[in-house]
């Protein structure tokens, strides 16, 4: 099954809207027939996994750097890294595709990281998806400082809704030859 990393903040709590959101995801991925990645801890990485809890595989990328962390009750297969550097590697190398939730420093290192590799073509045609409002900004800032196009659309996609988010990679998937197990 193609796998979709999830990118987003660790610190939401179960009673926020943006952990409700992920789970969402987690469920509409598990639905779609998506196996799903995530850095493995709290917040939006256990919503997105308790969200597909049972249905696909959930894989946890944690690392060895924060050795009071545990990963989340919600995962079925956990790979430990020695680097944050190391750890966001393999959550990038691992994936099909991506969605970005919100988040903070972390999460806007990882949509960079995969937004310069898709700029570069050394990532392919592997879906970008960043969901919400907190999006907006960043990607007409870093749009303005693209190297080849001003079309930022050719690297990552904006949505507001969780479902748009699984229909655009569903869609860019099959274009691909990728597409989920629906």
């Amino acid at each position: 099954m193609p796998i979709v990393t999830v990118f987003g903040s660790g610190k939401c709590l179960p009673d926020s809207l943006e952990y409700e959101s992920a789970e969402k995801i987690g469920s509409l991925l598990a639905e779609a027939g998506f196996d799903i990645a995530t850095g493995g801890y709290k917040g939006v990485m256990e919503a997105v996994c308790k969200g597909a809890k049972d249905k696909v595989r959930r894989i946890a990328i944690t690392t060895s750097v924060y050795p009071n962390k545990k990963p989340n009750d919600f995962i079925s297969e956990h790979i430990i890294k020695d680097t944050y550097l190391e750890r966001l590697a393999e959550l990038v190398n691992m994936a099909d595709a991506f969605i970005v939730l919100g988040g903070g420093t972390g999460t806007l290192l990882e949509l960079s990281t995969v937004w310069a590799l898709k700029e570069r073509n050394l990532l392919g045609n592997k879906p970008l998806v960043c969901v919400g409002d907190q999006w907006n900004e960043v990607i007409q800032t870093m749009s303005f400082y693209s190297e080849t196009v001003q079309d930022h659309t050719q690297y990552v996609f904006h949505v507001d809704d969780e479902k748009d988010a699984i229909n655009h990679i569903i869609n860019e998937l099959t274009l691909m030859g990728n597409g989920a197990a629906v």
